[in-house]
């Protein structure tokens, strides 16, 4: 008997919460998991925790903001995605058309990518590495500093709602995971695909991080293979979008290993976050 849609949101959300601490244990330990640590480090990390909670809500609130001649603009830039290569990608789809697999692919591309943006800054809170989440935080900043602009001037639609593809839209269809994403996805802020920039950026960072990932870092490559897999199979983007998502991770990660960069954002965090700690009354 399938769920309920408020059933099936609160088990989302409960998965989500458990599977969080459950990383935590598997990823640290109980014994090596020291929560003091972790709040004086989110405490340090204030202002970089709200831009990487902050970006995403930006986001969604782009949604609100619609130009009148935006339904013009989007048919153009779609036809030229679908020009290239959107015949590979429906090819893709004819030869895996298997419920299981569409299923196992949902999973990827909404849980799975949704837990990582989640667990990866609670690790490395966690872990009390402040020189990674400076970084990590920085690269979130560049991604969507880069992503917004182009929603709002290069609107492009999901790969499963073009007419000419062939293309079944697997995510949409499925009635509540579906219902979930397009309850906060306009369906034509696909270029670049954030999915892809936003978890290679996350593999990058991690890739060089001096603190040790090393199980949890395999765990992000494979699941950044899979969805990166899972968002052209589904019929969500493009090819052209998977490869700015890329292009754009690279980019993001460059800016934010820059010292100079790091320096000149570290230097306005701090005094932010001295004075949000002043106007509390507590020391920072």
């Amino acid at each position: 008997m399938p769920l309920s849609y408020p059933t099936f949101i609160a088990a989302y959300v409960i998965s989500m919460v458990v599977g969080v601490f459950l990383g935590l244990l598997v990823t640290i330990g109980w014994k090596d998991l020291f929560w003091r640590k972790a709040l004086e480090s989110a405490r340090f990390n204030v202002v970089y925790i709200a831009v990487v909670v902050g970006m995403p809500l930006i986001t969604l609130a782009e949604n609100l903001i619609r130009d009148p001649a935006e339904a013009t603009r989007e048919i153009i830039y779609t036809n030229w995605m679908f020009s290239i290569g959107g015949s590979a990608i429906r090819s893709l789809q004819n030869r895996l058309d298997y419920q299981f697999i569409a299923d196992f692919f949902i999973v990827v591309y909404v849980w799975v990518f949704t837990y990582i943006i989640y667990f990866t800054p609670v690790l490395i809170l966690a872990k009390d590495d402040r020189a990674t989440f400076r970084r990590y935080a920085i690269a979130i900043l560049f991604n969507y500093a880069i992503l917004l602009p182009f929603y709002i001037l290069v609107p492009v639609s999901v790969s499963g709602f073009y007419p000419d593809s062939g293309m079944t839209p697997l995510l949409y269809v499925n009635s509540n995971w579906g219902r979930m994403v397009t309850g906060v996805d306009p369906l034509n802020n696909d270029f670049p695909s954030a999915h892809v920039s936003l978890i290679v950026t996350t593999v990058l960072v991690l890739s060089s991080a001096r603190v040790d990932y090393r199980g949890y870092y395999h765990f992000v490559v494979i699941s950044a293979v899979l969805i990166t897999f899972a968002v052209l199979y589904l019929g969500v983007h493009w090819l052209p979008d998977v490869f700015a998502g890329f292009a754009l991770a690279v980019g993001a990660t460059i800016v934010s290993s820059n010292e100079r960069v790091q320096g000149a954002f570290d230097r306005r965090v701090r005094a932010l976050t001295a004075k949000i700690f002043k106007e509390a009354g507590t020391a920072p």
